[in-house]
């Protein structure tokens, strides 16, 4: 900060000064309170408050990208400005009501399912960014809003008072964020919650550095590891794994603890989505966009989840048998879950109730909007034979698909799966029903039913799927070679297309 109250924050040239008129539209006011760059500011003379914030020229582009998203945890992008000279100025939001960062300085720390509801919230809207070609970059405890007056909790654009915000260990001082960085944010903010502390900067290098860094539960030590990793070559550099691990965790665990102290129980902290219920800094005013549409690049937190509040009875609701929670590992990396994140109810919106946890698991391995009510699953976890678990999901999807109109994303790629509806059993299969029996085949002798094992496998472990979807393909020849269609009730080898439907079904878990 100068002396005239002029402000240069680590990462941009820009200098503000109170009163500047930007672009003869946002007039620059007094510096944010606690914050070490970024000024309060109005649309206009008597406008609504915005923050303005200098960037780098590399993080402005990014930012710019995010002009026009919502999200509703998440604080809008009004404008990024070129002054010129170097000089770029971020134009954002501005959000009144008590932060994270306050709230743990009362609390210490939250509950573990308060925490990854918040850490969901936040993972969710930084994918949104993510989506566009957005980067946040500005992630800290002081950055996430918990009771803004009339929204649910908010991640803003506010730079850190004192620090930098959680970044990964090889970003330099004054370039720009990245993916990687905002991921990083994701889970070091949760490690925040979790142990009243921001994660150690440098990283850690195995589960029991977590646990006397005060992460207590063991999964969430799991979990965690592989995106604060200390080793750059091993660390999960985008959300998406530690999103699907969170969210079964979640699935498995909310409802076991209270909200904490001061929480609204539909607007938990800060800010995300594949089974089951469960401020910015104080400025001069704020920002009362219109009510928040989901982003519009449509990522569907709770579509297919049960609701927290509305699916109460749901919440309660468990499958026989089936016991969904994180895998044992013996690494750092966990395995993905079935869980996807866009299922996962921690939203302030309701979502549909798909009326059990097997079930929402099962639509967040489908493309968004596959089924309207509820599909038949109680036979998924006991079918081991993948010719009838291929024809029960099948008609799963045709059966709860919404009525009228055109067929559903998963009608589609499913009337062109063909020899590959088998592959898309034992995903969903391999990831809802981790206890369950192995998938089996009679009389067959080229390896299909472990080829298929190992394409489940390799699916909701986020590893390469070329090679055993290859090996799976090998097993479809060497059958028909020696006879078998009938068994297969296919006399055709598979068409142009098949595996293509089958990559197109599980892309979006990748």
């Amino acid at each position: 900060m100068t002396e005239d109250g002029k402000s240069s924050p680590p990462g941009g040239t820009a200098q503000l000064s109170s009163g500047q008129n930007l672009a003869s539209r946002w007039v620059v006011g007094s510096p944010l309170p606690g914050s070490s760059g970024g000024f309060q500011g109005r649309d206009g003379e008597g406008g609504p408050s915005v923050v303005l914030i200098p960037v780098s020229a590399e993080h402005a582009e990014k930012l710019a990208r995010a002009k026009g998203v919502e999200h509703q945890h998440l604080a809008r992008v009004l404008d990024v400005l070129d002054l010129g000279n170097d000089q770029h100025v971020a134009v954002a939001a501005s959000v009144s009501g008590q932060t994270l960062e306050e709230r743990l300085t009362t609390l210490g720390k939250k509950p573990a399912v308060d925490a990854v509801r918040s850490a969901l919230r936040v993972a969710d809207a930084l994918a949104a960014l993510h989506e566009v070609g957005a980067v946040h970059g500005f992630v800290h405890a002081g950055s996430v809003v918990l009771d803004p007056p009339g929204e649910p909790p908010l991640l803003t654009f506010v730079p850190p008072g004192d620090g930098e915000p959680l970044h990964a260990p090889e970003r330099k001082p004054g370039t720009a964020p990245s993916v990687a960085d905002d991921a990083w944010a994701a889970a070091g903010l949760l490690h925040w919650m979790l142990s009243g502390s921001p994660p150690k900067a440098s990283g850690y290098t195995a589960v029991e550095e977590l646990e006397a860094a005060g992460i207590a539960e063991e999964a969430l030590r799991v979990i965690l590891l592989p995106t604060l990793t200390a080793d750059p070559t091993a660390r999960q550099t985008n959300l998406k794994p530690l999103r699907r691990a969170l969210a079964r965790w979640f699935v498995e665990h909310a409802g076991e603890e209270p909200i904490a102290p001061g929480h609204h129980s539909n607007a938990p902290p800060p800010l995300p989505a594949s089974l089951r219920p469960a401020s910015v800094r104080p400025g001069a005013g704020t920002v009362r966009p219109p009510p928040r549409k989901r982003r519009i690049v449509g990522f569907t937190v709770g579509a297919v989840a049960f609701g927290l509040i509305a699916g109460g009875v749901a919440s309660l609701m468990r499958p026989k048998k089936v016991t969904l929670v994180p895998r044992p590992v013996e690494t750092a990396a966990p395995s993905a879950s079935a869980v996807e994140v866009n299922d996962v109810a921690v939203m302030a919106a309701t979502p549909t109730n798909l009326g059990s946890k097997l079930a929402a698991c099962m639509a967040g391995y489908m493309p968004k909007g596959t089924f309207a009510t509820a599909p038949d699953v109680e036979w998924l976890c006991t079918e081991t034979d993948p010719r009838a678990g291929a024809d029960k999901l099948r008609v799963a999807v045709v059966k709860a698909a919404p009525k009228g109109g055109s067929p559903s994303d998963a009608m589609k790629i499913f009337s062109r799966i063909g020899w590959y509806d088998m592959t898309a059993f034992a995903v969903v299969r391999a990831g809802c029903c981790p206890e369950a029996p192995p998938i089996t085949l009679p009389d067959t002798k080229c390896g299909m039913d472990s080829a298929l094992r190992d394409v489940g496998d390799a699916v909701i472990s986020t590893r390469g799927v070329a090679e055993p979807l290859k090996k799976y393909t090998d097993s479809i020849h060497c059958e028909l070679n020696r006879g078998s269609s009938k068994m297969f009730r296919r006399t055709e080898r598979p068409v142009g297309g098949e595996d293509t439907a089958f990559l197109e079904l599980v892309k979006h878990l990748e």
